[in-house]
């Protein structure tokens, strides 16, 4: 949504079907800038609203087909038409009546006869509340925007830290795992080397501690390697990094 640019003058639906009171309020508002299409029936109205939803409806109360009420109602209802502000003219200026309007929705009322300032006082007034409204809303969607956009920064900010962390864990757990874990597949391979054989029981049982070992050394070069988050959900709620995972140039971490 888009906030009304000042330079263009605000269109104004007259529903009225007093041809000379027509006239004079066309005249009147067309004096003072502002652009207006006239209706004298509640059908024609509704039409022209919903063909080309005016900045203000000037809604006169006394119709050929009914009560201008019934217009307001209609529009205060709808979600896209809600937000045109609606003046009620009325000769019955009594305060039952004047109430009655404002409940079913009606931004302002004014009896006719009216006086020509007063009118234009309570359209510059509905039409300024509007563009603030109009405003607030755009501020609004400019506000979530850039809430999003900072929730993303703090989703990347955290991810980055979370992969500087895991990479110093790798570093800290290969310093301390490489020394004891080159004695395990150096005894290993010395002992599977032996050329009068083994026992065919303990020849799978050192072949399994080897195999085991070079595990572990791959899942710690894969951990000081790892530089893209990789986060699967392990069970629900809980999430792990994958270090078997393809990086985005499509090789495996710790690949030479």
């Amino acid at each position: 949504m888009s906030v009304p640019d000042p330079a263009v003058p605000a269109r104004i639906l007259i529903v009225e079907d007093d041809p000379m009171q027509a006239a004079l309020t066309c005249d009147l508002l067309q004096a003072s800038g502002y652009v207006t299409e006239l209706k004298g029936t509640l059908r024609e109205a509704t039409g022209a609203v919903r063909a080309a939803a005016p900045d203000l409806v000037l809604l006169d109360r006394i119709l050929p087909d009914g009560d201008g009420i019934a217009l307001c109602r209609e529009l205060k209802a709808d979600p896209g038409l809600r937000a045109i502000p609606v003046i009620l003219l009325t000769g019955r200026d009594r305060v039952q009546e004047r109430v009655q309007g404002l409940l079913m929705g009606a931004d302002d009322y004014v009896g006719k006869p009216f006086h020509p300032e007063e009118l234009l006082a309570r359209v510059h007034g509905c039409l300024r509340t509007l563009s603030l409204q109009r405003e607030l809303r755009v501020k609004a969607e400019e506000l979530e925007e850039k809430n999003q956009e900072l929730l993303a920064a703090q989703t990347r900010l955290i991810r980055s830290e979370r992969l500087a962390a895991i990479g110093e864990i790798g570093l800290a757990i290969r310093h301390e795992i490489n020394n004891p874990l080159g004695t395990i597949l150096g005894f290993a391979d010395l002992l599977l080397g032996q050329p009068e054989g083994l026992a065919p029981d303990l020849q799978r049982k050192l072949e399994a501690i080897r195999r085991a070992s070079l595990r572990i050394r791959d899942v710690v070069r894969k951990l000081e390697g790892l530089r893209e988050d990789r986060s699967v959900e392990y069970v629900p709620g809980v999430t792990m990094t994958d270090l078997d995972a393809k990086d985005s140039a499509g090789t495996e971490e710790g690949d030479p």
